[in-house]
């Protein structure tokens, strides 16, 4: 059961305390101060798996703040979370140390490969998702994005190779386990295509798209029985 923070608990933490003030008053930076002065990551991720709703979702929103690449396995876990609400913040944290695990030089080169994608600029984002990735090797969205606009210019080896290589350095990139079975599926490869969305669905149950991308396939594979008549 969620637990209402407008009434106080027996034994209130710091971090539920501070937790509470971000509610009310949305001061991130006080909250992010807050809790870096009593716990470390390490702390915060044994409170994401182990602590009570409050603390889940208070050490979740304070990893996405305070939290590096050490901290990508725990939030990924938590995208799975009984609890709706930690698992929403723990999307949200994961996605934002993704894209900032990295010097800030090629974090900003992210955010200028992203925003070319956004735009359907494959060709133009192509060039500099080489030259981050040959100066950042380990960053997992780099290699998303590269992915992305080898997918965008219909280079379909290429891409299943970069979304497998976002994989290697982060195995709880949902997104890129979903555009994998879209490349999988476009080269024929349909009972891959439904391995990569089962992973998907593992580590993010909420993503309705991936849902609707497995019924596809599967009603595609039925399809291709009943045409081969087999049952």
């Amino acid at each position: 059961m969620d637990v209402d923070v407008t009434t106080p608990l027996v034994h209130t933490t710091r971090l539920a305390a501070a937790y509470r003030r971000y509610l009310q008053t949305a001061n991130s930076c006080r909250f992010a101060h807050e809790v870096d002065e009593y716990y470390t990551p390490s702390t915060l991720m044994v409170l994401l798996q182990r602590g009570e709703i409050e603390q889940r979702r208070a050490a979740a929103l304070a990893l996405g703040m305070l939290g590096d690449h050490r901290c990508l396995d725990s939030l990924g876990r938590a995208i799975s979370n009984d609890d709706r609400g930690v698992r929403l913040v723990a999307d949200d944290s994961f996605r934002a140390v993704l894209i900032r695990d990295a010097a800030p030089l090629h974090h900003q080169q992210l955010l200028r490969v992203m925003h070319l994608n956004d735009g359907a600029e494959y060709a133009a984002a192509l060039s500099l998702s080489l030259i981050l990735i040959e100066h950042a090797p380990t960053y997992s969205e780099a290699h998303h994005q590269l992915a992305i606009c080898w997918h965008g210019l219909e280079d379909y080896e290429r891409a299943e190779r970069s979304y497998q290589a976002c994989l290697w350095h982060c195995r709880f990139h949902y997104l890129a386990w979903q555009s994998l079975a879209k490349i999988r599926f476009l080269r024929g490869d349909m009972e891959k295509s439904l391995q990569a969305l089962d992973h998907c669905l593992d580590i993010n149950p909420d993503l309705e798209t991936a849902r609707m991308q497995r019924r596809l396939i599967r009603r595609r594979m039925r399809q291709s029985d009943s045409g081969n008549g087999l049952t």
